[in-house]
């Protein structure tokens, strides 16, 4: 991977505790447009690993990101008038692939749990197994993330798409910290976002990445309230921006702890990570002796690959993207593993700093 990385506009090095103390670390692509990508083929992406859910230190300290201001959304938009007809005749092969049968391990459907509110109640289904799959707004604004780790394998996570050129996804699928003795922590490589990701298939093009933020403070100091990463996307082939395809999302911060959200993402436990998979349930804030500032708690199947799905406010109904997932703690902070997972809630001392007025 060929990049160059920014602080502020300024030129890193990275020392002890340079990272922390700076809003967001900005990397900018500087390869050419034209290089070739391992995740450019069908094959290439159905070959990935979906990205296990990172360890942190739950018991530590919360990290302080500010003050919440007042609940604020940003609206969404729809795709261009004719671009569904467009990338149908661009990718007739991939269009082809559609139709499908999805495996019955796809399949999720039905009611978990016990009583509304608990952390392991919830709906779930596949949003995009059938023989017509789903192509409508707002699924063609979320998809999957394809790359590189800084461990040098394959692997995916989920994405949305909040702006122009612009999704969201989790910072662990931007910047890998290391797990095993003898493992290099650094940035991933090679992304790739492919919207309404189906098995293998890319109806709407596959994205090569511009640049992209993290918050600084996840480098030195990794947790679930900065698992946050925004990524620029370059135009496809024809010009076009992402978002002429898949219109996008919009996004709202500084919400309350409860609320009743649906997570969108593709979960390598259900279907493989090829397909796209829904949860709604009430969220809720971790218990103390958690992490629990600005944390929240959700009800859900979906595990490994579903990292950096959307959590949604108000789905079809404006669909605002108010968290994403960030993964699991112990069944103590979050619940039973693989029925509750936790993300970062969106507020202005995360998501607005990595914002920052210009990105979105």
């Amino acid at each position: 991977m060929k990049s160059r990385i920014l602080m502020l506009g300024l030129a890193l090095s990275f020392s002890a505790g340079s990272a922390l103390a700076q809003p967001y670390v900005e990397v900018v692509n500087t390869a050419p447009a034209t290089a070739s990508s391992p995740f450019d083929t069908v094959e290439g992406r159905r070959a990935v690993t979906p990205l296990p859910f990172p360890i942190y230190d739950n018991s530590s300290s919360n990290l302080n990101l500010g003050p919440v201001g007042e609940p604020t959304t940003s609206p969404g938009a729809m795709p261009a008038e004719g671009s569904a007809a467009e990338a149908q005749a661009l990718y007739a092969d991939q269009w082809a692939l559609l139709t499908a049968p999805a495996p019955a391990g796809a399949v999720a459907d039905g009611n978990f749990g016990g009583s509304v509110g608990a952390p392991n109640t919830f709906t779930q289904y596949c949003e995009n197994c059938g023989s017509e799959p789903n192509l409508n707004y707002p699924q063609l604004a979320m998809g999957a993330l394809f790359f590189t780790s800084a461990q040098g394998n394959g692997a995916s996570c989920s994405a949305t798409v909040i702006n122009e050129n612009l999704i969201v996804t989790a910072a662990h699928c931007c910047y890998s910290h290391a797990t095993n003795q003898g493992e290099q922590s650094g940035m991933n490589s090679d992304f790739v976002f492919v919207p309404a990701y189906r098995d293998g298939a890319a109806p709407l093009g596959a994205f090569d990445w511009s640049s992209l933020r993290y918050l600084g403070s996840y480098v030195n100091r990794p947790r679930r309230v900065n698992d946050i990463c925004l990524i620029q996307l370059r135009p496809d082939a024809e010009g076009h921006p992402v978002s002429y395809y898949t219109g996008w999302l919009g996004n709202a911060r500084n919400y309350p702890y409860t609320v009743n959200l649906h997570a969108v993402g593709y979960p390598g436990n259900i279907g493989d990570g090829q397909f796209q998979q829904l949860c709604t349930s009430t969220t809720a804030r971790p218990p103390r002796r958690c992490e629990r500032n600005n944390v929240l708690n959700m009800g859900c199947s979906m595990t490994y690959g579903a990292s950096g799905g959307a959590w949604l406010l108000a789905y079809r109904n404006g669909s605002f993207v108010n968290a994403v997932v960030s993964g699991y703690d112990s069944e103590a902070c979050t619940g039973p593993f693989g029925s509750a997972f936790n993300g970062p809630r969106f507020v202005d001392g995360n998501f607005g700093r990595l914002c920052n007025g210009d990105w979105c």
